[in-house]
């Protein structure tokens, strides 16, 4: 194999990435250690005295499995409301399942698969310095093996690795300079970032945050909610990867927007404004700890000086020198917008663009036509990064996620 032959890091990486995921468990800890030793001793041609991972560690994120049953309970619910044998207290077909290993209570279980080894809720941490890595995940049954490696090392390379790769599309078209990291750097940011996965989790497993206003569990409700959260991390950590791909990355910014309008109670117009996204960038420089930012909060600070270089491209208020952006709605109507909400406003045309470009309702033509004929459609492939922004500040607000879930019991 490539690691045995002398290959890459990538190659070897791979390697230990494989062995550690089948192994047993109690053979997991000398392999570890060597994985460690292996990477300290890594030397590069441009500095052979000096190593690139000095501050490399080994961290164990472990599930309670408590937390597996009270997240279980939605589904079973579910499948209790929906089978009338179970109604009448018949639970005969059940037992006759269990006899042949089915599963039961499955209702839409596949959809929040990832409460079960918690990759998912990991995805956006191990990506939050796209395209750079930080750290090496292996997902066992009790949890995930995190290698943090120190340092930020490029993840990807500049030729195709891959048959794939040689389908051309539009990607980043920016270096992007990756900061150096303190010795402490990984381990403050997964102390953060796991704290902040209990305190949601907490949220997500309160079956009171669930109820109706008699204060009645709705299972249907709790399901909802679970697929809402799981499905924001997995896109998140899809758009993070997605650095060679600027039409994926920017599609799945705006279905995580979307999905987020309920968990953050913001819409969409708001969340794309330049001085919206950065007072939760200032807010999130101010709580987050200042070795854990050096991980989590670089992407962040991207996403938010791209939404600031979208108002650049109204190149006719540029060109005219004009303060706002003037829309020439028909003959007789205009209308003045500031280039910080002309801007949301053209992403919210985007965003409806995923179904087709071309506004439906007669009210909203005229806006739409004009956004198009101002701005030049120079997106930055950064922009995408905006879904990771407000990631963070629900996982920095799980009260607040606790009251818009709940929705007065709505």
């Amino acid at each position: 194999m490539k690691a045995e032959a002398g290959g890459g890091l990538l190659d070897v990486i791979n390697h230990q990435q494989l062995l550690l995921l089948v192994m047993p468990v109690q053979d997991l800890p000398v392999q570890a250690r060597y994985f460690i030793e292996f990477l300290k001793s890594v030397r590069f041609d441009e500095d052979p005295d000096h190593g690139p991972f000095p501050n490399t560690g080994v961290h164990v994120v472990d599930v309670n499995e408590a937390l597996m049953h009270r997240l279980k309970i939605a589904s079973v619910w579910l499948r209790m409301e929906q089978d009338a044998r179970l109604g009448i207290g018949d639970a005969a077909h059940l037992q006759e399942l269990a006899a042949g290993a089915g599963q039961a209570f499955e209702s839409s279980s596949g959809l929040y698969s990832g409460v079960m080894l918690f990759d998912a809720y990991l995805g956006p941490l191990l990506a939050a310095g796209t395209p750079g890595i930080w750290a090496i995940n292996v997902v066992r049954s009790f949890g995930s093996i995190i290698f943090d490696l120190g340092t930020f090392i490029s993840g990807t390379e500049g030729d195709a690795v891959e048959m794939l790769h040689l389908i051309s599309v539009p990607g980043a078209d920016d270096a992007v300079r990756f900061p150096k990291l303190s010795a402490q750097a990984g381990h403050e940011s997964l102390h953060w970032w796991v704290d902040r996965l209990n305190a949601l989790f907490g949220v997500l497993s309160d079956l009171a945050t669930f109820t109706n206003g008699a204060g009645d569990y709705r299972p249907a409700k709790h399901l909802e909610a679970l697929l809402t959260i799981e499905q924001v991390f997995r896109r998140t950590t899809s758009m993070l990867v997605a650095h060679r791909d600027t039409n994926a990355r920017r599609t799945l910014l705006f279905s995580v927007l979307d999905s987020l309008e309920g968990v953050r109670g913001t819409n969409f117009l708001t969340m794309c404004k330049h001085s919206h996204a950065e007072k939760v960038l200032e807010r999130l420089e101010a709580s987050v700890p200042r070795q854990a930012g050096e991980v989590l909060l670089p992407a962040a600070r991207r996403a938010v000086s791209a939404l600031r270089a979208m108002q650049d491209g109204f190149f006719i208020r540029r060109q005219l020198g004009t303060e706002k952006v003037e829309l020439q709605l028909s003959r007789s109507e205009s209308q003045s917008l500031s280039a910080e909400d002309a801007a949301a406003r053209y992403l919210k045309v985007l965003r409806d663009a995923t179904h087709g470009h071309g506004a439906e309702k007669e009210s909203a033509k005229a806006m739409t036509d004009a956004l198009l004929a101002h701005h030049n459609g120079d997106i930055p492939h950064d922009l995408g990064l905006l879904g990771y922004l407000y990631l963070l500040d629900v996982l920095n607000h799980p009260e607040r996620v606790s009251q818009l879930l709940y929705r007065n019991g709505r």
